[in-house]
């Protein structure tokens, strides 16, 4: 490996790599002249790919799959290495292979962490050059994964990351093979309110992203499956509260409504909380049950509309009334975090 004098010696740069070009091995130049220490995941390229993988063991340590597995197990496979023998290093930043980032880039997120000492994303932007098949999956990813974790953040499927190594434990743990992978670290870090620094980077689609492996249909469904896997949390809270207002329902059909719905509401926040908090333990817990209660204050008042428009004047079934007031609460996630988002970013800006 070439060495130089630039002091970047505490970060990692993995690079999971599938069937590259000559474009990593540009990428690993301008790293290497950086001073950054990079590893490059051969995710099973097959024997083909041979050649250009010795020439990054040039600037890199090569770590080589049997087969290809996707890149979540490469990423898998490079964290797990880093976790064995990170040795000074504080970082990892991890970047494709494909020429969508930029040394700069790499640079700011490095430069992020040095910073902050918590999780940075690079964060592209979505104009009308952005290939559109790459545009409508990164926003419905972002629909559905804020619905679910009520928190916003502008581009959740960019490769561009980079973590303390305090965080590696937690990353090798997670499940998927695939890009489906990198939608669960972020759905988790969300989950378990840890801070995310969004970085703006370049948005860099070479020859409409032609070099991309993702598939279309195959790697959304595995994304979204991901996604709705996270909610089963909430979902099950929101059942439960449901039930406890059939009960209400049924066991004091003469009471007034809204009482059972007032604590049935109440039990559905508390339950969440209280579970997230046992399957996401963190040392945040303080900042959760701010932002829960921040969320149920003014969920609840949506509820409660939803609730009285639906029974006093529409008259259905309480529970009925109640599930559907669920619903379309459950929808206004979205531009609640989005909002939240917004007024964030514009205070950081001041």
């Amino acid at each position: 490996m070439e060495l130089n004098n630039l002091s970047r010696k505490d970060a990692y740069i993995l690079i999971p790599a599938y069937k590259p070009d000559h474009l990593m091995i540009e990428l690993l130049e301008n790293l290497t002249k950086e001073g950054f220490d990079i590893i490059v995941v051969n995710d099973g390229s097959g024997d083909d790919f041979n050649e250009i993988f010795k020439v990054a063991e040039r600037y890199a340590l090569v770590l080589n799959q049997d087969r290809n597995r996707g890149k979540g197990a490469a990423l898998r496979f490079g964290f797990t290495y880093v976790n064995l023998h990170h040795d000074n290093h504080q970082f990892i930043i991890t970047c494709d292979a494909d020429g969508q980032h930029a040394v700069s880039d790499i640079i700011k997120i490095y430069d992020k962490l040095h910073e902050t000492n918590n999780v940075a994303f690079g964060c592209r932007s979505f104009g009308k050059d952005v290939p559109k098949r790459s545009r409508n999956g990164n926003f419905m990813s972002r629909l559905c994964r804020t619905m679910i974790t009520k928190d916003y953040i502008g581009d959740d499927q960019c490769g561009l990351r980079g973590f303390p190594i305090e965080y590696l434990n937690h990353l090798i743990s997670l499940q998927g093979d695939h890009y489906e992978y990198e939608m669960n670290v972020v759905c988790t870090l969300q989950i378990r309110k840890l801070k995310i620094e969004e970085v703006p980077i370049q948005t860099i689609y070479l020859n409409d992203n032609a070099t991309s492996h993702f598939n279309p249909s195959l790697d959304t469904f595995r994304i979204q499956r991901t996604i709705w896997l996270n909610s089963l949390v909430p979902l099950l809270c929101a059942l439960l509260s449901v039930a406890m207002l059939l009960i209400f329902s049924l066991l004091l059909p003469k009471w007034n409504p809204y009482w059972p719905f007032m604590i049935s509401y109440l039990y559905f926040f508390e339950s969440w909380v209280g579970i997230t908090a046992l399957v996401w333990p963190t040392r945040k817990m303080a900042r959760r049950v701010f932002v829960e209660g921040v969320y149920a204050t003014i969920k609840a008042g949506i509820v409660f509309g939803f609730f009285a428009l639906f029974y006093s004047l529409c008259h259905f079934y309480p529970v009925f009334a109640y599930t559907l007031a669920l619903l379309i609460a459950f929808l206004f996630n979205f531009p609640l975090a989005y909002f939240a988002w917004k007024i964030k970013n514009k205070n950081n800006k001041k």
